[in-house]
């Protein structure tokens, strides 16, 4: 049986963290990386209002699953990680998420935080937080603050640490 490490990215820096722990973590446990951008649902409402006597939508969900699929492709190579792979989902980003880690039958799911603290996350809402409310499997949040080495050198352990 193949272990699997899933991991959520957005674009964001904090994710960019993440995704360097999954991919060092998956390294360290020979398991497959999955890397998951979730387009997030929106209410179907107007986004620009009237534009030469029309009103503008939303783009509809294939050109944001593109979009989204061009973003990780992107930072995927950046990272460079060609082993890795890609899926975009299109949903609510927590319970995507655990969706995904179910059917890609992952052992860990990895994530960022962007270190709002508790008072902003509880008003603004907070991805990391909700998904451990509803994920079947472990979660790792990696803190805005870590420091992340590439090559851990003989032992392996160190994955990050605060800086």
């Amino acid at each position: 049986m193949t272990r699997t490490v899933l991991c959520g990215v957005d674009g964001s820096i904090h994710a960019r963290l993440a995704l360097r722990a999954a991919a060092q973590l998956s390294a360290q446990l020979d398991a497959r990386l999955v890397v998951a951008h979730v387009v997030q649902t929106a209410p179907a409402t107007t986004r620009l209002g009237p534009v030469g006597g029309r009103t503008a939508l939303a783009p509809p969900p294939g050109a944001e699953l593109e979009a989204g699929r061009g973003m990780l492709e992107h930072v995927i190579r950046e990272e460079g990680l060609a082993e890795a792979e890609e899926r975009v989902v299109y949903g609510f980003p927590a319970d995507r998420l655990a969706d995904l880690a179910d059917e890609e039958d992952a052992e860990l799911i990895v994530v960022g935080s962007r270190g709002r603290g508790a008072f902003k996350a509880a008003f603004l809402g907070s991805v990391s937080g909700e998904l451990i409310g509803v994920a079947r499997c472990p979660v790792l949040v990696v803190p805005p603050g870590a420091a992340l080495d590439r090559d851990p050198g003989p032992g392996g352990a160190r994955v990050a640490t605060r800086g």
